[in-house]
C-alpha cells in the first residue's frame, strides 16, 4: 500500500536589497539545495516554491513533511541570489495551503505596519547630527 506525502509548506521571507523575479528566486533554490543535499538527497527531499510575493518578499515552499528540518538547514545556508547577498528567514510552518496563504497575507501586514512605525521614529540626516 503506498501512502500518500503529508506536505508541510514554509513560509519564508527574503531578506535582500534587489527584487529578484521569481524565476532566479527557483533557480537559485534548486541550484543552492542541488550543491547541499546532492542529487539523491534532492530527490529524497523534492520542494516546490508555490507562492512568491514580489511586493512584500515573502513566499511558500512546499516539501515532505520528512525534509523539513533538511530543506530548513538548506535554505537558512542561502548566501545569493543573482550573485546579490540575500537570505531566508523561515516564517512559518504550516500543514495546509490555505492556512499558509493566510498567515502569509496576516506576516504582510504586520511587516507594512513594523517598517511604517520605523520610518515614523527616524531621524532625519540634519536631526541626526544634533545634540
Amino acid at each position: 500500500m503506498v501512502k500518500d506525502i503529508r506536505w508541510r509548506y514554509l513560509i519564508f521571507h527574503l531578506h535582500t536589497p534587489l527584487n529578484p523575479r521569481i524565476e532566479s528566486i527557483k533557480n537559485a533554490l534548486k541550484k543552492h539545495l542541488r550543491s547541499f543535499l546532492g542529487v539523491q538527497g534532492l530527490s529524497r527531499a523534492p520542494f516546490k516554491l508555490i507562492m512568491y510575493d514580489e511586493n512584500n518578499k515573502l513566499g511558500i515552499i512546499r516539501c515532505p513533511h520528512n525534509a523539513v528540518t533538511i530543506i530548513r538547514a538548506a535554505l537558512a545556508l542561502l548566501d545569493s541570489i543573482d550573485g546579490e547577498s540575500a537570505s531566508i528567514h523561515i516564517a512559518k510552518s504550516t500543514g495546509t495551503l490555505k492556512k499558509a496563504r493566510m498567515l502569509t497575507k496576516e506576516i504582510a501586514e504586520k511587516l507594512k505596519s513594523y517598517w511604517s512605525e520605523l520610518e515614523v521614529g527616524m531621524k532625519k540626516p540634519s536631526q541626526a547630527t544634533e545634540l
